[in-house]
């Protein structure tokens, strides 16, 4: 375009500074757009890290809890399933059969002495329970005195000083010095060499049929084979007894041999 004339000369110029200006001012409007869009979408960025930092920190939290959950868990079945198993070896007893034996009486013997109240003193030589001097509590209605050849009862005040006995005490004992028990049997008039007779509480009774052999186990064990002839009768009764009642539990005295063969058994009443 030719311009002819200094009017439109300026008018031109008028004109091209007018678009200059607008065009300027669009670009500020557009910068400033830009910027503002630029620092929205850094905040967005920053926001989005910080988001994901926490979704991250919560899921890991998350992932540990559960697996010291799984893994407490996994312990608590561990030791609820496993079970322990011991190899027993021996012959396995009811509680019953070891209370049983726990409680038997325990025999002793050794020379006693008469006291002014009526117990004895006997001066344990056999090994068990407790050695040396033992206050023997003697009842007539709790004590058996018996004589040993015939176990008929005689009276503590015919036994002799310094005399042997045999006595049955039962597992419970004082303190005290010298320590005091309760007599539950004592054998006395015992004949030099003679086997002493056994207080025995019946386990079985068993007799084989084919061979018509019969014996009788105690409680401690201690098995005794009945002669043919074995004698069997009751305390101070006229009752008639049998085999038939050496039931378990039942208390007896018992006469045997060196090898333990039943001669005479007293049964005493249940």
């Amino acid at each position: 375009m030719i311009y002819t004339s200094h009017t439109n000369i300026n008018n031109a110029l008028c004109t091209t500074n007018g678009h200059q200006g607008i065009t300027h001012e669009k670009e500020k409007i557009i910068l400033r757009k830009y910027r503002l869009y630029a620092a929205g979408v850094c905040a967005a960025v920053v926001l989005g890290i910080g988001g994901c930092a926490s979704n991250v920190n919560a899921s890991s939290g998350t992932t540990a809890a559960t697996q010291e959950s799984q893994e407490a868990s996994k312990e608590e079945t561990t030791v609820e399933d496993t079970t322990v198993v011991e190899s027993v070896t021996g012959a396995i007893e009811s509680m019953e059969e070891s209370q049983a034996e726990a409680l038997q009486s325990i025999r002793i013997y050794g020379p006693v002495t008469k006291m002014e109240d009526g117990r004895l003193s006997i001066d344990n030589q056999s090994g068990m329970s407790s050695s040396g001097e033992i206050i023997l509590n003697v009842s007539s209605d709790a004590t058996y005195i018996l004589d040993a050849v015939t176990g008929l009862p005689i009276k503590a005040e015919d036994i002799k000083d310094g005399e042997t006995i045999y006595a049955y005490i039962g597992p419970a004992m004082t303190m005290s010095l010298p320590p005091m028990t309760n007599a539950e049997v004592i054998f006395a008039n015992i004949p030099a060499d003679a086997k002493v007779p056994d207080f025995v509480e019946v386990k079985s009774m068993i007799t084989d049929a084919a061979t018509s052999k019969s014996v009788l186990t105690a409680v401690d064990g201690t098995e005794y084979t009945l002669a043919p002839d074995c004698n069997i009768f009751p305390y101070l009764t006229r009752n008639i007894v049998t085999l038939d009642d050496l039931t378990q539990g039942r208390k007896c005295v018992v006469w045997s041999d060196d090898d333990n063969a039943a001669v005479k058994i007293m049964v005493f009443a249940e």
